[in-house]
């Protein structure tokens, strides 16, 4: 098992669902995958450098994760069915 860091920033615009319910859902869908994540940190709400798909800030939230590596394009491909999900990065942890 190796190591990950996923950058995950959620689009807000137009959602009642508090911000804690997602953090939980995308926790819940990576362990479904066989992430077995270790920390959770809310980097709270930040503006853009430019507008990307007319949306002009994002929740950012980071996940530390330790999985297979061939459990990451399932989670990354789960995860972009979601519309609530605006952007995902992930990285190798030494």
């Amino acid at each position: 098992m190796r190591n990950y860091e996923a950058l995950i920033v959620f689009n807000m615009k137009g959602t009642e669902t508090p911000v804690e319910e997602l953090i939980s859902t995308v926790a819940a869908a990576m362990k479904e995958e066989g992430a077995d994540i270790t920390a959770t940190e809310n980097a709270g709400r930040r503006e853009f450098a430019y507008e990307s798909n007319h949306l002009s800030a994002g929740q950012y939230v980071t996940y530390t994760f330790s999985a297979e590596p061939s459990a990451i394009r399932p989670i990354r491909e789960r995860l972009r069915l979601n519309p609530q999900i605006h952007l995902q990065y992930y990285k190798v942890l030494g």
